[in-house]
């Protein structure tokens, strides 16, 4: 309801001054999916995410081991050492949970700031794009509900980003 107020008034304001409006949408996630930048993004995500799951990996190997290990001398334990033995597992076990939580906390992080960096550079060519262009409203394609084709400028908007990233 908002948006559609917004572009009401813009729109009797343009028409009062007898110009013609122009008006366009682009797709944010296609920009981010498609270009270069934001496919390095999300290669740079990717391999900060192998990097944690292959440490992960190796920390829940660890503990499989130490609890075969556990398992199969139990038996010749003295009550004292089973103990002992099951308070490192324990231990081991909340460090192994610590790390999980502390890696998605990391990973999000990553994500979190590749996101807004990609969207403050695209919203910066948007914006060069649309004055270059005469433009006088350029929407998020998230928030409309129908727009032709020939208003949706989201191939040229990543054709823009692909050039000055690559500078």
């Amino acid at each position: 309801m908002m948006m559609v107020a917004m572009i009401g008034a813009i729109a009797g304001n343009v028409f009062a001054q007898g110009e013609t409006m122009k008006i366009g949408f682009v797709d944010l996630q296609r920009v981010i999916d498609s270009s270069e930048q934001g496919k390095a993004a999300q290669d740079e995500v990717k391999k900060k995410s192998d990097e944690l799951t292959e440490q992960a990996k190796k920390m829940e190997d660890e503990y499989n081991k130490m609890k075969a290990d556990f398992d199969n001398q139990q038996a010749m334990l003295t009550p004292e050492a089973k103990n002992q033995k099951r308070d490192e597992l324990a231990k081991f076990e909340r460090d192994y949970t610590r790390f999980v939580q502390d890696s998605r906390n990391e990973l999000r992080q990553v994500e979190q700031r590749s996101l807004k960096q990609l969207l403050e550079d695209v919203g910066k060519i948007v914006v060069e794009y649309g004055k270059n262009n005469n433009f006088t409203l350029i929407l998020e394609a998230g928030n409309i509900l129908y727009g032709a084709d020939q208003i949706e400028i989201t191939a040229d908007i990543i054709k823009l980003y692909n050039t000055k990233g690559s500078k």
